[in-house]
């Protein structure tokens, strides 16, 4: 019984030290081969990726004195409501008034960061500084509308919208 265990612990042994002998590794032909594939498919995406943000870009370019107007009358149009409200739901109004202008500030900033090293990146940027703007001055309206009109004449977003307005106009197509 003694000699069947030795050539049972022998084999045991054998596959035991099979089992941990390491893979031969790769041939280096066959790793640069592979890290080549891998280099090839980064690049391609990258192409991709840059040739999807060109595309946006342009995209927006396209849109941006437009949804700039519509922004504009939609804030006009919304603080003009709020001013002729009933006193009891002027602070709600505001506040929406706030919330929105907040967002398109967002939006305006998310724009210029996608503009970034084209003439559209500057016009970006001032709406959104506009935005932001009017989203303090929104908060400054909820208090007293009498300091809100007064302020909305003298304040830094007129300032802002001018720029943004002088680049749209230079934008548009000359008419014959």
């Amino acid at each position: 019984m003694r000699k069947l265990q030795i050539p049972l612990v022998l084999t045991l042994f054998s596959l035991a030290a099979c089992a941990q002998m390491p893979a031969p590794a790769p041939s280096s032909s066959a790793v640069a081969a592979a890290r080549s594939v891998q280099a090839e498919r980064a690049a391609q995406l990258a192409e991709e990726r840059l040739a999807a943000v060109t595309a946006q870009r342009r995209a927006a370019e396209g849109r941006f004195c437009q949804d700039w107007q519509r922004s504009l009358d939609l804030v006009r149009r919304d603080a003009i409501g709020c001013v002729h409200s009933a006193a009891d739901q002027q602070g709600t109004c505001w506040g929406a008034v706030s919330r929105w202008a907040g967002a398109k500030s967002d939006y305006y900033s998310a724009l210029q960061r996608l503009f970034v090293g084209h003439p559209y990146a500057a016009p970006a940027q001032a709406a959104g500084n506009f935005f932001q703007q009017t989203q303090a001055w929104a908060q400054l309206c909820r208090g007293s509308v009498q300091n809100c009109l007064q302020e909305a004449n003298q304040s830094p977003m007129q300032v802002q919208k001018a720029r943004v307005n002088q680049f749209c106009s230079a934008q548009a197509p000359s008419l014959p």
